[in-house]
């Protein structure tokens, strides 16, 4: 039997979560393998538009996550924190009704991925992992200065965005612009993060997801959930992104176990500007190390 490819336009889905409503697009059939896609920062589930389509048998759920496209901000006086996108991801799988699946991530979101299968591995099947691998960590010494910087940050900073756009087709310009990414990508993320405002248009995302992080992790933490991942796992790194030439890179490599590295065309949107190397090495992945069958295993006692 030949593979199916998810043909059809993705519907919207709602998901009630601790973190407040994430939404996003979900392509495929329930009982096809599950996979949870997760984007990078400033992004949303758009990020996953050319990509979702080519996943032979999955069934593929793109979230928003918290503050980004269609889904809650944060209340006020919260902050962002790295941690807390973690828990959210689980929610929105036990929302699902999935017990495990594979996680997808970009940037943000594969570090996000990474930090779901140290911490939940009985719910993580695989990971697929897109020019990402962890979040930012500084020495401990910065610490104090950082949050500083965070709370008087965060004591100005307005409720929703300041600056609108006379149409849409100033905003994908400016997205365009501000990241190396094609224009077609720039279309699909920023047409789902944009809203109406007064005079035009503005960003739907939260502001204050631009603001200083409150408290990032040092490099010694991150590498400590690195290796609690037991999940089989693919890291996609685009031969113009930017993981190449960092020089933890090849550090946090070695802390998994179970790690495939494989070097895909592109810059950091390779997966949105050119998706086709990218789903011919996640079906591999699938079919070689994840799925096995198109059955989901019972989350054990």
């Amino acid at each position: 039997m030949n593979p199916r490819v998810n043909i059809s336009p993705p519907v919207a889905v709602e998901l009630a979560t601790g973190a407040g409503t994430l939404r996003g697009l979900r392509w495929g059939n329930t009982g096809d393998a599950p996979i949870l896609a997760l984007h990078g920062w400033l992004d949303n589930a758009a990020s996953f538009v050319r990509l979702a389509p080519l996943l032979a048998d999955a069934d593929v759920v793109a979230i928003d996550l918290p503050g980004h496209g269609y889904s809650d901000h944060c209340p006020r006086g919260a902050r962002y924190h790295f941690i807390d996108y973690i828990p959210a991801v689980v929610d929105a799988m036990n929302e699902l009704g999935w017990p495990n699946c594979v996680l997808i991530g970009h940037s943000l979101g594969a570090a996000i991925a990474s930090f779901t299968a140290a911490t939940e591995p009985d719910r993580v099947r695989g990971l697929f992992l897109i020019d990402g691998l962890g979040p930012y960590s500084e020495k401990p010494h910065s610490a104090p200065g950082r949050l500083q910087r965070s709370i008087r940050r965060f004591a100005d900073s307005p409720a929703t965005a300041t600056t609108e756009y006379p149409n849409l087709d100033a905003m994908i310009d400016a997205r365009y612009r501000v990241g190396r990414i094609s224009k077609g990508g720039a279309a699909s993320l920023a047409t789902r993060n944009a809203m109406r405002g007064e005079q035009g248009f503005r960003w739907r995302t939260d502001p204050r997801l631009r603001l200083p992080n409150p408290q990032y992790l040092t490099e010694e933490q991150v590498l400590a959930f690195l290796r609690k991942v037991e999940a089989p796992t693919v890291l996609g790194m685009a031969s113009e992104g930017l993981l190449q030439g960092q020089p933890q890179t090849k550090e946090r490599i070695r802390a998994f176990s179970n790690i495939d590295v494989v070097e895909l065309p592109g810059t950091h949107h390779l997966h949105l500007d050119d998706p086709q190397p990218v789903a011919q090495a996640v079906n591999r992945f699938l079919i070689n190390s994840v799925t096995g069958s198109n059955q989901v295993a019972a989350r054990p006692n």
